[in-house]
């Protein structure tokens, strides 16, 4: 089997196999082609010696991406929104440990993320005036998306978070597709309710299959990233999918993992 082996590191540092380093803005990256009859085997020798980065096989081999679709909490931002908003409302404490569970995968999402949003009953939609300017946007993270739509790579965001949140920041940095929850409002304050569809983790991987399919994109040419455990159907749907910073249910699951904070890391990954 052919693969494209590529390794990424804040320094360089010892590989398992026989590449050199190049300078990257992250830091260093290394790449070779070769032929593999375990691409597993090789992504745990890069583990093993503390290198981020995947064995990509595939398509994207040879062909650079065509799609990257991330999730936006603890991944395209620092910042989980939800535990954000909650400190307006008293809630942040219980807020902050129902997250961490749902994150982890010992939690439905849908039914975590009602029990959130209940806490923030009676919260003042104003509030989101000042929750938006504390969504701090990853290392990294415009680098990453002004340098794959300079290449032609649609880039878009699907998110446990919420549409108030998430639609400014997407429009923000010009992205071509978002989706989030919706919270409802009633007389200028939150109900402590979402409608419409919940974007859990099934719904990230629908996103990901809808939005290539528009623009007649194959999912083969496609990459996703996330860093939880709603993210691993969008990362096993797409053609490769990268743990950020992940929870450890999410990085032994994905094709490639990123375990320092620079979101344009991705870079070596999607293109070649």
């Amino acid at each position: 089997m052919r693969a494209r082996v590529v390794a990424l590191h804040p320094h360089p540092t010892p590989l398992p196999f026989d590449a050199e380093w190049e300078d990257a803005a992250f830091g260093a990256v290394a790449t070779i082609d070769m032929d593999t009859e375990d691409p597993e085997g090789l992504r745990s020798s890069l583990l093993a010696e503390g290198v981020s980065g995947g064995v990509i096989t595939g398509p994207l081999t040879d062909s650079p991406a065509r799609l990257v679709m991330c999730d936006v909490d603890s991944t395209l931002t620092t910042t989980e929104a939800i535990d954000l908003i909650a400190e307006h409302a008293g809630t942040a404490g219980k807020v902050a440990a129902i997250t961490e569970q749902a994150m982890r995968g010992e939690l439905d999402f849908e039914a975590s993320l009602r029990q959130r949003v209940a806490t923030l009953a009676g919260v003042p939609v104003s509030v989101m005036d000042e929750v938006l300017p504390r969504m701090t946007l990853s290392p990294g993270a415009r680098d990453l998306v002004s340098t794959l739509q300079g290449a032609g790579v649609r880039v878009g965001v699907t998110s446990g978070g919420f549409t108030c949140l998430v639609g400014p920041l997407a429009e923000e940095l010009g992205l071509d597709f978002f989706n989030a929850n919706h919270l409802e409002v009633r007389d200028g304050h939150l109900t402590g309710q979402v409608t419409g569809t919940v974007v859990d983790r099934g719904q990230k991987a629908r996103d990901l299959t809808a939005f290539a399919a528009a623009h007649g994109l194959p999912l083969e040419l496609t990459v996703a990233v996330g860093d939880g455990a709603n993210d691993l159907a969008m990362l096993a749907t797409a053609g490769l999918g990268v743990a950020y910073c992940a929870k450890p249910v999410t990085a032994v699951q994905a094709d490639a993992v990123i375990s320092f904070p620079r979101l344009d890391a991705v870079l070596p990954l999607a293109l070649n």
